[in-house]
């Protein structure tokens, strides 16, 4: 896959077939769209391109409003080539790019700058200044100019509707095995393992504590995840919270346990994988109290990945 991080395209690709969003999360709707693209460039024998754009709008047009991403942008390339595109768009969004009119848009980039031979959007797609473009001015443009105009209708997964929104929601509520279902895929966050105050390893149940800069945290509680080193992936318990039990200062901390696993990864890159939430983070009596129930919390891992 080609990667552009502007729209100075140093090169005119055949018969481009591109859809435009934000493309977070890529989840099922997402890949829709996408296996639509792809299709289409087929039958055209063309090129499947998409447009996406950083930082995410809402962070510049409403930063008040502006929710947590779910996929920061090195993961949302590694998706995007996974789902099989030919070359991906990044437009810096900023405040030159959000004052272009919606026409001038489709005429100056679409059509003279990348040469679209087809466009693929969502029923519910605005872009240019103030959101004024929409569907159906793509398709008068269309039109004109002889273009291919594809609308992707809403997606539901077991009858709910999918949506970028909805999935965030999801996982800030911890219903991470319901945005499992929206994403395809687990919801997953990455970031180096450090040191923590090894209390885990005092009652039989060494952690890894994980630093992390992925925005979107599922909510304080006890985790059936599992845990990707070296590109191997392995069974495990993480908990998200403060440690109540032993009165910890109000810092979030992201620990896990790894079921079978024993090897120092200090210092190294780690990605958790969040399958279902088992429990709130609760508060124990005693070390022994919490020991017995991490041992519970276990024991419900294993049966997850060994049912």
């Amino acid at each position: 896959m080609k990667i552009f991080e502007s729209l100075d395209i140093p090169e005119r690709f055949t018969r481009p077939v591109l859809t435009i969003g934000n493309y977070d999360g890529i989840h099922a709707g997402h890949r829709k769209i996408i296996e639509r693209v792809k299709q289409k460039a087929k039958e055209l024998s063309g090129t499947s391109m998409l447009m996406t754009f950083h930082p995410h709008p809402m962070s510049v047009l409403r930063p008040d409003k502006y929710t947590r991403i779910i996929t920061p942008l090195y993961v949302k390339k590694r998706l995007v080539e996974e789902a099989g595109i030919d070359v991906l768009l990044i437009v810096p969004f900023n405040d030159e790019f959000r004052e272009i009119e919606a026409a001038r848009f489709i005429t100056d980039i679409l059509i003279k700058r990348i040469g679209v031979a087809g466009v693929i959007v969502g029923h519910d797609f605005r872009f240019g200044k103030d959101g004024a473009g929409d569907v159906r001015m793509l398709r008068g443009f269309s039109e004109d100019y002889d273009i291919y105009l594809g609308v992707v209708e809403p997606v539901t997964v077991d009858g709910e509707r999918v949506g970028s929104n909805r999935i965030r929601k999801m996982i800030a509520a911890g219903d991470v095995d319901r945005a499992k279902r929206l994403l395809e895929r687990p919801h997953m966050i990455g970031g180096i393992v450090v040191q923590g105050k090894s209390r885990g390893a005092g009652i039989g149940f060494p952690t890894i504590n994980l630093a992390t800069s992925f925005e979107l945290i599922p909510k304080e509680g006890v985790y059936v995840t599992e845990t990707g080193i070296g590109g191997k992936r392995y069974p495990s318990v993480t908990n998200i919270g403060y440690n109540p039990t032993f009165d910890d200062s109000r810092e979030l901390t992201v620990e896990t346990f790894i079921l079978g696993f024993s090897e120092d990864v200090y210092g190294k890159d780690v990605y958790l994988y969040f399958h279902k939430r088992i429990r709130a983070e609760m508060k124990f009596r005693s070390a022994e109290e919490l020991q017995a129930r991490i041992a519970k919390d276990v024991e419900t891992a294993r049966e997850y990945f060994n049912p």
